[in-house]
């Protein structure tokens, strides 16, 4: 066993890394959102028109949520736990407030990885639904599908808050979250906003390979439906490395398990685990993005290209 001073001094050591990697996704999304923006602005100025696609507008949500998400974090849990191993503060309210802005983040963490599903949705239904244009419509998915993702990630977690009542103060620590026992508290979390997302990606995925393998259907958008395609892989190949982000975090709860306590470093672990996956999502969404990647070119474009 580590002594009280090492163990300390890794407990803030892998906070302050936590609140640095936020800050790194934040500034990410900063940038991206700003050129968006600014090359919006562009377009306005000179076309007098501004029509943006489906891609771009749900490439803006994931950022929006990304942000969202790694600034609850960094204020509700990074800095009043930095607070407390420095002594700036002996003692935490625990209140509703508290518990509640802990449903919010894990909600936040849970709407990143639905994000996703819904730029893969969208790939999905271009290359098998491709006759339906009204699953290709913007206002579909700005008005209906993005505030679904939303409002359906909020409600499902709401048990944790009202129900089960796993919403909890971690009294070693200076914030709440979903408690680790018992177990299913966490396996429900973990399903929720991870394991259904990451499983309707493989079945578009699924469907997708099936159906390009039916030549004749697909020639017509051929080129297109293979862009798609290479799309969904990177998204799915994304998803499997943003899954070893927390295989640390899987170590240290089995040893936890098998020896019978809680380790407080397993949360320290656990919040580093999605500030690494707040910054690899923002790294990696130009790849899963045509059109965000395009705004980082040299080259000047009048329009985004679908």
């Amino acid at each position: 066993m580590w002594n009280s001073s090492v163990s300390n001094t890794v407990y803030t050591t892998s906070n302050i890394i936590s609140g640095f990697v936020d800050i790194i996704a934040l500034v990410i999304c900063f940038i991206f959102l700003h050129r968006i923006l600014y090359r919006l602005i562009r377009m306005k100025y000179n076309q007098r028109q501004v029509s943006i696609d489906i891609p771009s507008i749900l490439c803006i949500n994931t950022l929006c949520i990304i942000t969202m998400k790694s600034l609850i974090q960094i204020i509700y849990v990074t800095l009043p736990t930095l607070k407390k191993d420095f002594q700036l503060i002996n003692e935490f309210n625990y209140t509703f407030k508290c518990r509640f802005y802990a449903y919010l983040l894990w909600s936040m963490i849970g709407t990143v990885y639905w994000s996703y599903t819904l730029l893969t949705f969208f790939r999905f239904v271009r290359v098998v639904y491709s006759k339906y244009v009204w699953l290709q419509q913007t206002t579909l998915y700005l008005y209906i599908l993005i505030p679904a993702q939303y409002i359906f990630v909020l409600i499902s977690l709401l048990p944790l808050l009202l129900i089960f009542d796993s919403v909890q103060p971690i009294f070693q620590e200076a914030y709440c979250t979903v408690l680790m026992d018992p177990l299913y508290h966490m396996i429900y979390t973990a399903v929720i906003i991870f394991y259904m997302p990451l499983a309707v990606i493989v079945i578009f995925y699924i469907c997708i390979v099936r159906k390009m393998r039916r030549l004749g259907v697909i020639r017509p958008y051929a080129e297109r439906n293979r862009r798609d395609y290479v799309v969904i892989y990177r998204i799915l190949l994304n998803m499997t490395v943003l899954s070893m982000v927390s295989f640390l975090y899987i170590i240290v709860f089995i040893i936890d398990q098998i020896l019978g306590h809680s380790d407080p470093l397993i949360y320290r672990i656990q919040w580093l685990s999605s500030s690494l996956g707040s910054v690899l999502f923002s790294i990696i969404l130009p790849f899963s993005t045509t059109q965000l990647r395009d705004l980082f070119k040299k080259k000047e474009v009048k329009n985004l290209i679908s």
